[in-house]
């Protein structure tokens, strides 16, 4: 008797979701903004694959040359190339870590069942946005206006959507949220990289790690 009285009296439980779907109203068609904001990134997705492609055919050139001048030991050339590789795949890496955060933003906004699971969606992502405006900025010209456009989109649902009493901001949690996906995407981008290119002949290395000293 006494569980069934506790079941009776106590409260029901609610989720995140449900909890923010009290709080928000809904203005405008929700689904059509959201299937543009996977549409832009799908877009950014296709572009990076296609920068990827390319550096990696790049990327597998070099090392043919390096290799080749490593053999005849030209100590000079293959120094310059070594140097051009590695910042080749520095570039690779921060633009496969940015795909995987990416496809996990995709993932989100394709998932969400109704307005309060998409906020719940949502909210991480702003963070994730934000950190890939500057380091995709750097290497992908026009990536950091389009991501600054799709966050200004997303900002827009989440300040329309809240009711006026009810604040909205990215608390410690969304963040840490937001962080561990940045740092599980660097790590599927190295993980990858690791595999898929082969190790610069010793005597480029060495050259290279040399003149590094004097930088």
């Amino acid at each position: 008797m006494a569980n069934l009285s506790n079941k009776w009296t106590k409260p029901p439980t609610t989720s995140i979701g449900d909890k923010i779907s009290d709080t928000v109203k809904p203005k405008g068609a929700l689904k059509p903004r959201v299937q543009e904001g996977v549409k832009r990134l799908r877009l950014q997705i296709q572009k990076l694959d296609k920068m990827l492609s390319g550096l990696k055919e790049r990327d597998g050139q070099l090392f043919a040359r390096i290799v080749e001048a490593t053999q005849k030991h030209d100590t000079q050339t293959s120094k310059v190339l070594g140097n051009e590789l590695a910042e080749i795949r520095k570039v690779i890496k921060i633009m496969s870590s940015a795909r995987v955060a990416l496809e996990q933003i995709e993932l989100r906004l394709t998932t969400f069942s109704d307005l309060g699971d998409t906020v719940v969606a949502i909210m991480p992502t702003m963070g994730l946005m934000k950190n890939l405006k500057s380091s995709l900025g750097k290497v992908m010209p026009g990536a950091e206006a389009e991501i600054g456009q799709m966050a200004e989109m997303l900002g827009g649902f989440m300040t329309e959507s809240f009711s006026g009493d009810a604040a909205f901001g990215t608390d410690e949690t969304t963040n840490a949220e937001s962080d561990a996906i940045l740092k599980e995407a660097a790590a599927v981008a190295e993980s990858s990289a690791g595999q898929m290119f082969p190790s610069v002949p010793a005597e480029s290395t060495a050259s290279t790690e040399s003149t590094s000293k004097f930088y």
